[in-house]
């Protein structure tokens, strides 16, 4: 019915309409002060319950808001850069929300500096990553007696430290370094993309499409490569003797995931009852919006099924330990509860909601489909990173803390998002705007 009431605006379409970001900004100050506020409640509270982690524990849930919220930007521009090769119709849609998330790189970089602290304090003691911790050094069966690890595990824990996970210059450029070159590769792509995109805009041509595919083609692979990287040292590295191969895979749909759901929530929220807006964003859209978040939720599903099968089939001991502290024990522990949470959430639930048409052409039941996504989302974060290190027995505060950082530091970042979201249209100009028009009938 609503889809109906749409098309008979048609006429009234209105490309250029401003959408009033002050909601998204008063949310964005709303969620940066309660959560910090709980974040520090629930860290004093965690630091009270064990005082040897307590520092560590806080910087470790800080980790967990820094790593969710780079999906916005990061994924923003692969999807961007994708949306323009193949001029798909939800790349139209999104741009506005694509490119402003695009625009917060310096905010995000600067929200990962307190991490970076985090190695040169207590002699890297209280990190969140093991290996800023100098006590790793030393003869070979002490260490493997402190860590209850093999020797050989040590020997290669020990290489990793020396010729790559060190805040030290020397170790291929070092942590702190390989942070600033992340962000200059992904930066100069973003420039690039915006720069292109506008002139695209303003002038369509084959020339200005050419530039514009030329910077996202090669983008995209060096986007890929750089996330790889990225995620290496940011997450999986949490962990002293567990790697995987699919990580990454997992670690990037993750983000498309969590960009696409942001960007339809956000979307369909901000453009409600804007019969201008949807007389645009036809049902073909909308399916298409839809089916884009059920595929990404099925390969996310399938990547973070083979890892699993592969460290099972392997059955190593350096690599199952990953599995075990995550509720793969026995007696298993409470995390447990959190992946089935993820099964029964990040899977099986949008595998069946979204295989309805009427759920996807719907934005109320949308908004309420990616809101759990989102949510699921930030848990898988916390996931990967939390358990990777042993918590006192009677402290239970480390997960809301580390949930109440992804609230806090989602607000910082929504504060600048919204700044750049209210500088432009809500949708593109010109002549996408009429082809999307024209395209959807």
């Amino acid at each position: 019915m609503a889809a109906t009431t749409y098309e008979h605006h048609a006429e009234t379409v209105l490309p250029d309409a401003i959408i009033d970001v002050a909601p998204v900004k008063k949310f964005a100050l709303i969620a940066a002060i309660a959560g910090f506020v709980v974040y520090s409640i629930c860290g004093v509270a965690n630091s009270l319950a064990d005082p040897e982690h307590g520092t560590r524990d806080w910087f470790m849930a800080y980790l967990c808001g820094f790593i969710f919220w780079t999906s916005l930007p990061f994924g923003s521009l692969a999807l961007s850069m994708i949306g323009f090769i193949t001029n798909a119709s939800w790349g139209i849609v999104f741009r506005r929300i694509f490119q402003a998330s695009i625009r917060t790189l310096p905010v995000l970089f600067a929200l990962g500096l307190p991490v970076i602290l985090s190695l040169f304090l207590f002699d890297g003691k209280q990190s969140p990553f093991w290996w800023a911790d100098q006590s790793w050094e030393g003869d070979v069966s002490a260490v493997a007696s402190q860590w209850h690890l093999r020797e050989e595990a040590v020997i290669e824990v020990q290489h990793k430290r020396h010729d790559f996970l060190s805040a030290s210059p020397s170790a291929l450029g070092g942590f702190p370094i390989r942070f600033i070159i992340y962000f200059a590769i992904i930066g100069v792509f973003a420039r690039g993309v915006l720069k292109h995109a506008k002139a695209y805009e303003e002038n369509k041509t084959e020339e200005t499409l050419g530039k514009l595919q030329g910077v996202s083609a090669p983008g995209i692979l060096v986007w890929a490569l750089t996330m790889a990287v990225f995620c290496t040292d940011w997450v999986m590295s949490v962990e002293p003797v567990w790697a995987s191969s699919m990580f990454p895979v997992v670690f990037g749909m993750n983000q498309f995931l969590t960009t696409l759901s942001f960007s339809a929530l956000l979307f369909y929220t901000l453009t409600k009852g804007k019969l201008e807006v949807m007389a645009i964003i036809k049902e073909k859209f909308r399916i298409d919006i839809g089916s884009l978040i059920f595929g990404f939720t099925m390969l996310w599903a399938y990547s973070s099924f083979c890892q699993y099968m592969l460290v099972w089939a392997g059955n190593l001991p350096e690599e199952i330990p990953y599995y075990i502290k995550r509720g793969g024990g026995d007696p298993p522990t409470a995390w447990v509860w959190l992946s089935y949470t993820l099964m029964l959430f990040h899977w099986f639930v949008p595998f069946i909601v979204l295989l309805f048409r009427e759920i996807k052409t719907n934005p109320r039941t949308m908004q309420i489909m990616t809101s759990m996504l989102l949510t699921v989302c930030a848990l898988d974060v916390v996931w990967w990173i939390v358990p990777s290190v042993p918590h006192a027995e009677k402290a239970y505060a480390h997960v809301p803390m580390a949930l109440a950082a992804i609230v806090g530091v989602g607000g910082l970042w929504g504060l600048a998002f919204s700044r750049e979201l209210g500088k432009f249209p809500i949708l593109v100009k010109n002549h996408e705007a009429k082809f999307l028009a024209d395209w959807g009938h």
